[in-house]
């Protein structure tokens, strides 16, 4: 019997290990719900509970939490905190208790929370989006792809994207454009964090064969609030990359300068809309500088499914090769199916 119940402990580790469901989450009109908190971000407390499975709770309805379990929280100034939680008398706070110590926090405060003991796949959030477009008076094809992996823990953050456009149209120069990225962020406190980037990227409109990119810097949330996110981030790069009408690869050294905006939408239908601004200075080649620009609007359509609107703006002031053009401007929509 024994070695049976080995075997089951092996096979089954998830039935066996699985956390108990005994957080607690208190509501605005006074209900109490029995559940395991996942996480909280961008306004959406995700809780599981044995009755219903997964679902997402509106962090403006929650008044009080409790749980022997700790968690990590972040507040809208940047302050992290790990404890447990309690529930004092009054509604819309918690007592974050670590040891023998008790802190009351504004439960509107808090923007982040994070288990620390979660498992891999829970910290994984990701989407996919697919768009097709013909049109029969010019025989324009475009085909898009892309897709976002999200990797959180208490203090680092990864995030892998890819990008694809490909327009073929008869009797006008095909679009080819890919780009892939990978960045890692590693949050301190007052909203400071340090990143690193790797960028790989062709553009057949500018005439680009490839550009490899590595950098870092440094970056602060100068607003983070469970509705929205501004972030600015300094740094430099290191770049090697080829044009068509060069045999070789031309290394180059950029200072990076970015923002990013992001808003987010909670009410059915959910939107959320992010933007990216960055301006690169080449420091080897005088006057030459690049930018580039992006936006994307999401609405949800069904539950995880949603229809999306992207636009692009890539410049080089000054391209190696006489031949390529400057700018690359683009505007696309898609569907995808986000997961988390």
């Amino acid at each position: 019997m024994r070695s049976g119940l080995v075997l089951m402990a092996l096979l089954l580790p998830g039935a066996v290990l699985a956390r108990p469901k005994t957080d607690v989450v208190v509501l605005e009109n006074g209900d109490r719900i029995k559940c395991e908190m996942k996480k909280l971000e961008r306004g959406k407390l995700t809780i599981s509970t044995d009755a219903s499975g997964t679902f997402t709770v509106k962090w403006s309805h929650v008044v009080g939490l409790q749980s022997t379990f700790l968690y990590q929280i972040v507040l809208k100034e940047g302050h992290r905190q790990i404890g447990r939680f309690d529930l004092p008398p009054e509604l819309g706070k918690i007592a974050v208790v670590d040891g023998n110590d008790q802190e009351l926090v504004d439960l509107f405060e808090i923007v982040e929370m994070t288990p620390i003991e979660a498992k891999f796949l829970s910290r994984i959030r990701g989407s996919v989006d697919a768009g097709y477009d013909f049109s029969q008076a010019n025989a324009a094809t475009t085909w898009s792809a892309s897709a976002s992996l999200e990797h959180r823990t208490p203090v680092w953050e990864t995030d892998l994207s890819f990008y694809s456009s490909i327009k073929h149209q008869t009797g006008a120069e095909d679009i080819n454009r890919q780009e892939g990225k990978v960045q890692v962020n590693r949050y301190f406190e007052k909203r400071w964090f340090a990143a690193l980037l790797g960028q790989g990227e062709k553009n057949k409109s500018q005439g680009l064969d490839f550009r490899a990119l590595a950098g870092g810097g440094v970056g602060r949330n100068v607003v983070q609030t469970n509705r929205s996110r501004v972030a600015l981030v300094g740094g430099a790069a290191y770049s090697k990359e080829k044009y068509e009408e060069q045999s070789d690869y031309d290394t180059n050294a950029e200072i990076v300068t970015a923002l990013v905006l992001e808003t987010f939408r909670f009410d059915s239908p959910e939107l959320d809309i992010s933007a990216g601004f960055s301006v690169l200075p080449n420091l080897l080649t005088k006057g030459r500088y690049r930018i580039q620009a992006n936006g994307k609007a999401r609405i949800e359509v069904l539950k995880d499914f949603y229809w999306s609107l992207t636009v692009y703006e890539t410049y080089d002031s000054d391209p190696p090769s006489e031949a390529s053009r400057r700018n690359d401007f683009g505007i696309y929509t898609s569907v995808g199916w986000s997961f988390n």
